[in-house]
């Protein structure tokens, strides 16, 4: 048995947004967010009766294709939840995985491991949205990771000036502004303190698709060329060093077929 997945060759969103040579546009911001939101969407709301929730939501988890296209990924950690007309029950994993800066307020300090809720994911991206901001990592501005987590279960969120300095850089551009207000405001509802008060991510899917409609897809396309000057994307049969021949699967015979250019 084996498993064919997609080469995504732009790395992680974590890779990206640590790279202060690479310029973000905030056009291209905006559908990362996008992106984002609309693949945990599909997750929580996979059938009727069933949902997926991640569980591990973090920067690190978001692939870039070649064209900085957001697609999640790495469900070690997720789980099966099934909706009943009397209570929401779960799969067991082997263990909560989860990375502490991005999980829920509910699932820190806490003896008894948390059912397994959407809610929780929703948080997660929501300090997502703050990296994607601020370019920075959620405790950047705490002493240590435990200062954060303890802040965090206090109700603190991460610093805000990194954020408020972006905003000030655009205040003369009216569209970007929008785009700016729109994700604080969605990151500010999705990293609620209490469950349920975050939002439900279809609803953010859609509040930020339609914005991402708004936007002329030339700007975007240009806000994607800009930021891809300066990242060194190489797929595995662009490199210079020798390798062996690309074999691409042919469902009909059922073997891989040689091909000496696959585009």
């Amino acid at each position: 048995m084996g498993l064919i997945i997609e080469y995504m060759s732009g790395g992680s969103l974590r890779r990206l947004l640590l790279d202060i040579d690479v310029d973000i546009h905030v056009t291209l911001r905006l559908r990362m967010s996008s992106e984002i939101a609309n693949g945990i969407s599909f997750l929580h709301n996979i059938s009727e009766k069933h949902r997926l929730v991640h569980g591990d939501l973090k920067p690190d988890n978001v692939l870039l294709t070649k064209d900085l296209q957001c697609k999640v990924a790495d469900f070690g950690g997720a789980k099966i939840v099934e909706n009943t007309m009397s209570a929401t029950t779960h799969s067991e994993a082997t263990q909560d995985q989860m990375t502490r800066a991005y999980a829920a307020p509910e699932r820190l300090f806490t003896k008894r491991k948390p059912s397994a809720k959407k809610e929780q994911d929703t948080y997660s991206y929501g300090i997502i949205l703050h990296g994607i901001l601020s370019r920075k990592l959620p405790a950047a501005q705490f002493a240590s990771e435990a200062k954060y987590l303890e802040a965090v279960m206090e109700g603190e969120r991460p610093d805000m000036e990194t954020i408020d300095t972006l905003k000030e850089g655009h205040a003369s551009l009216e569209g970007d502004l929008a785009i700016i207000d729109c994700l604080v405001s969605v990151m500010t509802r999705c990293w609620q303190q209490n469950p349920d008060s975050r939002p439900n991510m279809v609803v953010i899917r859609d509040e930020l698709s339609d914005l991402l409609n708004q936007q002329s897809p030339e700007a975007i396309q240009r806000s994607v060329v800009a930021a891809l000057q300066n990242m060194e994307l190489f797929l595995p049969s662009e490199r210079s060093q020798n390798t062996v021949s690309l074999r691409q699967f042919n469902p009909t015979t059922g073997t891989f077929n040689e091909s000496k250019n696959l585009n």
